[in-house]
């Protein structure tokens, strides 16, 4: 072989050795740079799943408080309605006497259970003062 032909060879392996380190330099830095994006998307969904979890436990109760609130004038609704539906036909059907006891029985039945809940959900005092 020439003497050129072997510098030349020389050349050429020597700037494929050098490009070769320098991709495999560059990959390392990039591989470092996707770790550390890989940690902080962790870090941030643990903080974006804590931060759903409370607005969730916050919704419920609200939910909750909201379904207090208006179970009250559901059932206020629902016996005033019932009354309503039982007043024309005690007054103008006698034959339908039936349908007067069971609106009579359903509204003393959802005052009860009102009252009930109203019972069952009235703070309790303290009696060991």
């Amino acid at each position: 072989m020439s003497l050129a032909l072997q510098i030349v060879l020389c050349l050429a392996v020597t700037v494929l050795t050098v490009f070769l380190v320098m991709l495999l330099i560059q990959a390392r830095r990039t591989a470092k740079a996707v770790e550390q994006l890989a940690a902080s998307a962790s870090h941030d969904l643990h903080q974006v799943s804590d931060d759903l979890h409370e607005i969730r436990a916050r919704v419920e109760g609200v939910t909750g408080s909201v379904m207090n609130i208006l179970e009250t004038p559901s059932v206020l609704s629902q016996v005033v309605t019932g009354v309503i539906r039982g007043i024309p036909a005690f007054f103008h059907r006698r034959e339908d006497s039936r349908d007067i006891f069971e609106t009579l029985v359903t509204g003393a039945e959802t005052a009860l259970h009102l009252f009930r809940n109203l019972k069952a959900n009235s703070p309790k005092e303290d009696t060991d003062e």
